[in-house]
């Protein structure tokens, strides 16, 4: 079928489309806010003032790929370039240019490299690709190997027959919180202040910080650094 030209007009995050309006012709269709992945297409989702090609069926575009992309603010290109210097200082190097981290940040992109590099050199307390964290028998032990280095001797173990954990030193039972499948990393809240305060305690130059659906393990100031720039937590 022919190709058509779109202009994006609006899009939806929320519900998982945009609306394109043709180049000839009136009205609005709807198309998928990420292009399909068989495309070839980067992993970003439509931007308003985005020119696209695509097959129009009915009300809906679909085969949709990229003629041009706007730009993303020069604000936040700006703010990754610093970013970016500002992780050197804490010797993480991140193999992408501000423009494709801000792309990437803006685009809500389903592959992030900054988030990636990050994991690859921090450590983290889930291991996505083995499991999910309800089913990983390994978490606690991952947890308690992350903490030797500032903290030898230190272990967390679950308590038979409750929803809660055991930390030493200090024997001290924490309950867990009132996490659920989609939201596992609630579950850990309650066990992570507790480990946080030890580390305190400890003098440790590091912290457990939440990172979307995850913890990792950070000096503060990097964590501050990486949340004022909108690394971790949810991206805006």
């Amino acid at each position: 079928m022919a190709q058509d030209t779109f202009t994006v007009e609006d899009v939806n995050p929320k519900h998982g489309f945009a609306r394109l309006r043709p180049a000839s012709g009136e009205g609005l269709l709807n198309a998928p806010l990420y292009p399909e992945p068989e495309s070839g297409a980067p992993p970003f989702q439509l931007r308003v003032g985005d020119t696209v090609s695509g097959v129009r069926r009915g009300q809906s575009v679909a085969d949709v790929a990229w003629v041009t992309r706007v730009e993303p603010p020069y604000e936040l290109v700006e703010r990754m370039g610093e970013l970016l210097a500002k992780l050197e200082q804490w010797e993480l190097k991140v193999p992408a240019t501000a423009l494709e981290l801000a792309e990437h940040h803006w685009r809500d992109s389903r592959e992030d490299p900054l988030r990636a590099e990050l994991a690859s050199q921090l450590p983290s307390f889930f291991d996505w690709e083995l499991a999910h964290p309800y089913e990983d028998g390994a978490l606690l032990e991952r947890l308690e190997a992350a903490m030797q280095p500032y903290l030898p001797g230190f272990a967390v173990k679950p308590l038979q027959g409750r929803n809660a954990f055991v930390v030493d030193p200090g024997g001290v039972e924490v309950e867990a919180g009132e996490g659920n499948w989609e939201a596992p990393a609630t579950t850990f809240e309650p066990l992570f202040r507790q480990v946080n305060a030890v580390l305190e305690k400890a003098g440790a130059p590091v912290r457990w910080v939440p990172s979307e659906n995850d913890w990792l393990l950070s000096p503060p100031g990097l964590a501050e650094l990486l949340a004022l720039h909108g690394v971790l937590g949810p991206r805006g």
